[in-house]
């Protein structure tokens, strides 16, 4: 009598198989090399934690303004020189540059914003310089012995003042201020304090001191020939000063 196989299915076989192993009591799976246990439960975390992690923020570092300490002229010879060298980064224009004039240790500085529109071979040889002559002769001092500069060597339109801060100017007029050694200063226009340092709010007439030099500011030279009545607020503050 002849002996029948019945035929069984792949399925059938691989179930079989599965059956034998339980039954001789392996129930996992070994393989050679490690396996983290963990790694499909910390993929998801880790995914996540990346996702809700800050993007890490880029520390852009200020460029250094075009005029710092270290390129100022250490002396007032040449830093008249570096003044009206046109290679400078002082700002320019059609005007031409105009050099400060007076000599140094001189009693009182007067600090305007810009030569006047006509000054050409002199600073401030217009109308705001005879004004300011005037004030200087009524404190008591010689017109010729006072040092005048401006904070700009050349006359400009409307210079933007909030560049100009941020491009160093406000350190060269505190280097030009510490090698002309006045006894007093008395700087004409309200964007010049704040460039020193000084509490922008501050009104008018305030008193201060710059590299420990004694300072009076107040309005700009055009705005005093304009307005009389500040003209007398400025006197009283002035004298009030000088006492």
């Amino acid at each position: 009598m002849m002996e029948t196989h019945t035929q069984i299915s792949l399925a059938e076989q691989y179930a079989a198989t599965l059956d034998w192993w339980r039954g001789a009591g392996v129930d996992c799976v070994f393989e050679d090399d490690v396996q983290s246990m963990l790694s499909d439960i910390e993929a998801p975390a880790t995914k996540a934690a990346a996702a809700s992690a800050p993007a890490e923020e880029k520390i852009e570092t200020a460029p250094e303004p075009a005029i710092s300490p270290k390129n100022l002229p250490g002396d007032m010879q040449s830093f008249r020189d570096w003044w009206m060298d046109p290679e400078t980064p002082l700002p320019t224009g059609p005007s031409p540059r105009i050099a400060p004039r007076g000599e140094t240790g001189a009693p009182l500085m007067l600090l305007v914003p810009m030569p006047e529109t006509d000054d050409v071979d002199q600073l401030l040889s217009g109308p705001q310089g005879k004004m300011l002559a005037s004030i200087t002769l009524a404190l008591g001092y010689d017109a010729g012995l006072a040092y005048f500069a401006s904070a700009i060597p050349a006359n400009i339109t409307l210079p933007d003042w909030g560049a100009l801060a941020a491009d160093g100017l406000g350190t060269a007029l505190h280097k030009h201020i510490e090698l002309a050694k006045p006894d007093r200063v008395i700087m004409f226009g309200s964007k010049l304090p704040a460039m020193l340092g000084h509490d922008p709010a501050a009104p008018p007439e305030a008193f201060t001191d710059i590299a420990g030099i004694p300072a009076l500011t107040t309005f700009a030279p055009d705005r005093l020939l304009d307005h009389p009545r500040q003209r007398a607020r400025l006197w009283q503050r002035l004298l009030q000063w000088t006492a």
